[in-house]
Order: C-alpha cells, then sequence, then structure tokens
C-alpha cells in the first residue's frame, strides 16, 4: 500500500518528513527510539516535529510505542488493519538485554488471559528478554 494513500487514510496530512519517518519505521527490524529517528534522518525536521510526528502515528494507528528497559518509548510500524481507535497487531516484544534493542514478534503465540469477573481487558504486554540474533 502506497504511504502516502495510508498517511490520508488515517486522517494525516502528508508531508515529506511524515512519508520519511513512515518508511523508516516500515523497513527498520527494530522498533525506533525518537533519537534514532532523528539520526536516521538528520536533514528531515527538528527534534520537536519528529516527536510530534511519532504522537500522531500512535494516536493514528500508524506505530505502536513500546517502553525500553530505561523507560525510553520506542516505536515500531503498525499493521494495516490498525486504526486511531484499535490496534490489531497485538504481539510479544523481544528486549535485547545486551544492546537494548526492542523487536517486534509478530509469529509468538501470545497466551489467553481471563480476567476475573467485573474485570475489563483493555491492553495486554508480553515482554521477552535475552540477547539479538547480533548480540548473541
Amino acid at each position: 500500500m502506497d504511504n502516502s494513500y495510508r498517511l490520508r487514510e488515517h486522517g494525516l496530512r502528508i508531508t515529506g518528513t511524515r512519508l520519511a519517518v513512515l518508511e523508516l519505521l516500515q523497513n527498520s527490524g527494530k522498533a525506533l527510539a525518537q533519537t534514532d529517528v532523528e539520526r536516521a534522518l538528520p536533514d528531515q525536521a527538528d527534534r520537536v516535529t519528529l516527536f510530534r510526528v511519532l504522537q500522531a502515528f500512535e494516536e493514528a494507528g500508524l506505530a505502536h510505542k513500546v517502553m525500553d528497559a530505561h523507560g525510553v518509548a520506542r516505536y515500531a510500524s503498525c499493521a494495516s488493519t490498525c486504526s486511531s481507535t484499535l490496534h490489531h497487531d497485538v504481539h510479544a516484544h523481544f528486549r535485547c538485554s545486551d544492546c537494548g534493542d526492542v523487536y517486534c514478534l509478530e509469529n509468538v503465540e501470545l497466551p489467553k488471559v481471563k480476567v476475573p469477573k467485573g474485570f475489563k481487558l483493555k491492553e495486554s504486554h508480553l515482554e521477552l528478554e535475552g540477547s539479538c540474533k547480533a548480540c548473541a
């Protein structure tokens, strides 16, 4: 699917910065911190603009946020079926304890969780930790 179309479909204006960030997230094999985006796209936009783009992507359902071990937000591209009201890409995350990188594991089956009567589950997170391929 064309990224211009994806931005429009999610209610976002098409800008060069948004297109560059979306392409970067889609082509990265891991979740990226804002500083990673800044380093990868040094001439694209300033820090505040990139922060706003990442926030807009999360709110629109184009990216999801996962916190790393140091409390730093990292962003990864969402599934094409996600929207601002519902994320369909529920999956585990793998955090490398050596380099700190965070990876989405879409093919790992998540356990079914039954919450007690009267509770309503809104989100669940499964984080696995170990060494990534590069560090192993």
